[in-house]
């Protein structure tokens, strides 16, 4: 049986999350209820800093974008540095992912806290030919 994710102390966010989040949807809403006010404590990888910021720009304007990155730096811890690195590359090598997934996952291994991610096909493909070596929610599930 899967864990409840509102048992860890801690949860490592994907881009996909946050954009749901900021874009205030359905499932943004959700991810605001079980997870922000649930004081469950939050980690990103730096590449998810800069994927969140590009996406938001690209749709809401560099303004709107860096306001909500300041969001995001002021309450999530970043996981980064070379060890991460090589955790995302390795992912990346066996797993046909984005790179920016890849880190998330490496920060996840790194802290020993599951993975958020907004469910995404190229995930549940991977998941579907050999499970991960990390716990992994989706938004939608949780």
């Amino acid at each position: 049986m899967k864990k409840d994710l509102s048992t860890y102390p801690g949860v490592v966010v994907d881009t996909g999350v946050w954009i749901e989040y900021f874009l205030e949807t359905t499932l943004g809403q959700k991810f605001k209820e079980k997870i922000v006010e649930g004081r469950i404590s939050i980690y990103i990888s730096e590449t998810v800093v800069s994927e969140i910021f590009y996406v938001l720009c690209r749709r809401k304007g560099y303004q709107e974008a860096k306001k909500k990155i300041d969001m995001v730096l002021g309450g999530a811890e970043v996981i980064e540095g070379r060890e991460i690195q090589m955790i995302a590359g390795n992912y990346k090598c066996e797993r046909a992912i984005s790179l920016s997934d890849c880190f998330t996952l490496a920060a996840s291994k790194n802290t020993g806290f599951p993975a958020l991610f907004k469910e995404e096909e190229e995930i549940r493909q991977e998941i579907n030919k050999k499970a991960f070596d990390v716990e992994l929610f989706f938004l939608e599930d949780i």
